[in-house]
């Protein structure tokens, strides 16, 4: 593992620059420079920060030296950055807002999702959300069509025929892939998903179903799986989408509360200096 590559991410800069400056002494103290100190408090939401990397770190006891001195080293150049009035400039003071934000917002982010997802909160979402979860897969084909009329044309010759699926397929269908192969839920769109699944094997859907991509024409061929899934065999899945869930529903609360404009013109102007 290159320790450079891993203590050179953007929230362990973020982290020399908003904590390294404690004067005070602490309780416990990792390192000291002059009469500046780094708290083993500090260290550790360091490497927090940096995920599974952290762990990596911590395993190794050179990595954990190496992990210091790093600290250290960055420390003292912030401190002749200051001295220097570096830490003044306006790209300096940009970008540590922009690191504050994300901190900030990472931070709380975790804190309303540990909130809501003690073991009793997850079953019970899992409870009310099994179909999420399921491991039933249909083998399904369609035929592919610009427009209804030219759909109902290819449902009737199939449905009189249905063991020509494919040869209607090349007539009509604007999709070479006839064939779609095993698929479970969440795999395709929600029309084209929610009539498939509905479909028993070894039977083509009644009607056409329209989407984004045309009018479909949907056979089954065959299911495996089964719906019936218990809660501790996926557990941990259960609770990355529950977590999922939860930050997407707290940033569409906010959003619906804010009037957000994106200027589409300065945004396709943005240039890297």
């Amino acid at each position: 593992m290159n320790l450079s590559r891993i203590v050179a991410l953007q929230t362990v800069t973020a982290w020399v620059a908003l904590t390294c400056l404690n004067t005070t002494i602490m309780a416990k103290d990792l390192a000291t420079i002059d009469d500046a100190t780094i708290s083993v408090e500090s260290a550790t939401s360091a490497l927090k920060a940096l995920g599974p990397q952290g762990e990596m770190v911590l395993a190794n006891p050179e990595l954990r030296k190496r992990f210091v001195d790093h600290i250290v080293n960055s420390f003292l150049v912030a401190q002749k950055a200051r001295a220097e009035g570096f830490d003044k400039k306006p790209e300096f003071q940009a970008r540590l807002a922009d690191v504050t934000t994300q901190l900030l917002a990472g931070e709380y982010m975790d804190a309303m999702i540990a909130k809501k997802t003690a073991d009793k909160d997850v079953k019970n979402w899992f409870n009310s959300n099994k179909k999420l979860f399921s491991k039933r897969e249909i083998h399904a084909m369609h035929i592919l069509c610009e427009d209804e009329n030219t759909a109902k044309k290819a449902l009737a010759e199939v449905q009189n025929s249905p063991a020509d699926f494919e040869k209607v397929a090349k007539k009509y269908s604007k999709d070479k892939t006839v064939d779609l192969g095993f698929f479970g839920s969440g795999r395709m769109v929600q029309e084209f998903e929610r009539v498939a699944f509905a479909t028993k094997p070894g039977t083509i859907a009644p009607a056409p179903v329209k989407t984004n991509f045309g009018w479909h024409i949907i056979k089954v061929i065959e299911t495996r799986g089964s719906d019936n899934v218990a809660f501790d065999a996926i557990k941990e899945e259960v609770r990355r989408k529950y977590r999922q869930k939860i930050q997407e529903d707290l940033v569409h609360d906010l959003r619906s509360k804010k009037k957000i404009a994106i200027n589409e013109q300065s945004l396709k102007e943005i240039k890297l200096p």
